[in-house]
């Protein structure tokens, strides 16, 4: 397992998370209209990009090294 040493505390070191939840966010309008019980958009437009965006989540996290381990330091040497 790698140790890799980072300054930051949060997950910014594996930016492959921060896409993957921008990509999460972006299907925003059809998780309120589901939990809301609003029906605007079309069933197969709807489904389509839900099915996008679930392939499109796997691969990008498909791309983590999992095998990483990340310690936060006050400084890099």
């Amino acid at each position: 397992m790698d140790v890799i040493k980072t300054t930051e505390d949060g997950w910014d070191c594996v930016p492959e998370l921060e896409e993957v939840v921008d990509m999460y966010e972006n299907v925003s309008h059809h998780i309120y209209e589901i939990k809301h019980c609003v029906r605007s958009e079309d069933l197969e437009v709807m489904v389509g990009e839900l099915l996008d965006m679930c392939i499109d989540m796997k691969q990008k996290l498909e791309e983590i090294d999992e095998s990483q381990e990340f310690e936060t330091v006050d400084d890099i040497e």
